[in-house]
């Protein structure tokens, strides 16, 4: 009798174990997801026939990707999820250009919730599901692994050194010089324009 007890409390803590190993893995949702799409208004639905693949990070309820949506493969996707809560926007940059938004939560099943598009002049509203396919490790989650091919990144999307621009410095240096010349600020991405004393800075503008 002893024996039986003890094995059934080992196979409850097994179980426990389980579910927990389980719940903590469906808590991060990195991976790749199948994303399907019901259109319930607004254009004709076949540029959402095919569905969307999408390669997600998660990190500190920040989401970030890649994703397709049928046979393109530029969309990007930024994000957030505030506990079940989860909402997303994918921007497909290359003509023409689509924009889709997710506004849904993560159930047992995945993902499910309404999403709007907009591009071209037409507009799109309806239902999304999406279920997770792999984790960010690459093990398989559901029973199909959907591949896809990612358009490489526009050049002006390549990381870039920092430029940093100092008006202060060089309005020092022409000071201690006696030449005046004009300093010219071009923005450009990944510029830092730096402002160490606001009121010289402003005396020197004006």
């Amino acid at each position: 009798m002893r024996l039986a007890n003890s094995g059934g409390c080992l196979l409850a803590a097994l179980l426990a174990f389980l579910f927990v190993a389980t719940a903590a893995a469906s808590e991060d949702l990195s991976g790749r997801w199948k994303i399907s799409y019901v259109v319930q208004s607004g254009g004709p639905d076949e540029e959402f026939a095919e569905g969307s693949v999408v390669s997600l990070s998660e990190k500190d309820s920040t989401l970030q990707g890649r994703a397709t949506l049928g046979s393109r493969g530029d969309g990007f996707l930024i994000g957030s999820r505030q506990g079940s809560d989860v909402q997303a926007a994918i921007t497909f940059r290359s003509n023409p250009a689509l924009f889709l938004r997710l506004s849904g939560s993560q159930g047992d099943d995945g993902l499910q919730g309404s999403f709007t598009a907009s591009g071209g002049g037409s507009f799109w509203q309806g239902k999304f599901a999406a279920t997770q396919m792999t984790t960010a490790a690459g093990e398989v989650i559901g029973s199909e692994v959907i591949f896809a091919n990612f358009t490489p990144l526009d050049e002006d999307l390549m990381p870039k050194p920092t430029l940093y621009l100092d008006p202060e410095a060089n309005w020092s240096a022409q000071q201690d010089s006696g030449v005046r010349e004009t300093f010219v600020i071009r923005y450009q991405r990944n510029t830092v324009l730096m402002c160490r004393n606001k009121p010289l800075i402003w005396d020197w503008w004006l």
